[in-house]
């Protein structure tokens, strides 16, 4: 009898070793899913020393305002921690999840982050309200989006405070997010005209679709022709 109460006494130890080696095992493998866009982006070192627009738009996401006052739009969109940037900086910042406000190029001022919350999600503040208050002030504002990873490719138009054109699509899920209003003159002219996955020959968005509304709507984010000139702008945060 006494062996037996040893040879399980001895069973019950090898039970709780592996369980508590597997509870450990298992804590060191959980990943935080927690969206980048809910952290706070890391401190930078911004330089101030004006110089030439940098190309973007790939994996990016942005707003394009028509005015030349970067100081209002700053404003407006009630930035904090603001400092001095030029573009090369600012783009850096941007990729980080900052939002980098332009110097004026060719009558319009660029918002730009990365990672600020897009049309696929609930997360705040939507590019749509943010275009609408933005409109609201300089009649005209812009939202461009694309990801190549999850094919998300996005675009929308407000005018005087109202949303009259969105159109946003994701490829993770297959599916069209959103298609509002008129299609744009620019749209038909270029043959930007989609289907869903379903078709039976789908016409799908990619991220040159989005770089190529942006540059007929606004500005072509790739600085691939202009006279362009030297200056700086503003990176700042919502928090």
């Amino acid at each position: 009898m006494k062996m037996f109460f040893v040879v399980l006494a001895i069973i019950i130890l090898i039970a709780a070793f592996f369980y508590f080696q597997k509870r450990t095992s298992s804590n060191k493998n959980s990943v935080s899913i927690e969206s980048p866009t809910k952290t706070s982006p890391k401190a930078n070192q911004f330089d101030s020393n004006p110089d030439l627009p940098v190309p973007f738009g790939y994996k990016c996401q942005w707003f394009a305002v028509k005015t030349v006052d970067a100081q209002a739009v700053l404003n407006t969109m009630q930035l904090k921690n603001v400092q001095v940037s030029n573009w090369r900086t600012g783009i850096e910042g941007a990729d980080e999840g900052y939002y980098f406000v332009s110097p004026p190029i060719n009558g319009w001022i660029l918002v730009i982050n990365s990672i600020m919350p897009d049309l696929s999600g609930v997360e705040s503040p939507s590019p749509l309200t943010v275009i609408d208050d933005l409109s609201s002030k300089f009649r005209e504002a812009y939202y461009f989006g694309t990801h190549r990873v999850v094919e998300y490719h996005a675009w929308a138009k407000s005018i005087n405070g109202e949303l009259v054109r969105a159109y946003g699509y994701l490829g993770e899920s297959g599916e069209t997010i959103i298609n509002q209003g008129e299609v744009s003159k620019e749209e038909l002219e270029n043959n930007l005209i989609f289907t869903d996955l379903e078709a039976d020959e789908p016409n799908l968005p990619n991220e040159e679709d989005v770089l190529l509304i942006a540059k007929k709507w606004t500005v072509d984010p790739l600085m691939e022709s202009g006279n362009y000139q030297k200056g700086t702008g503003f990176i700042g945060t919502l928090e």
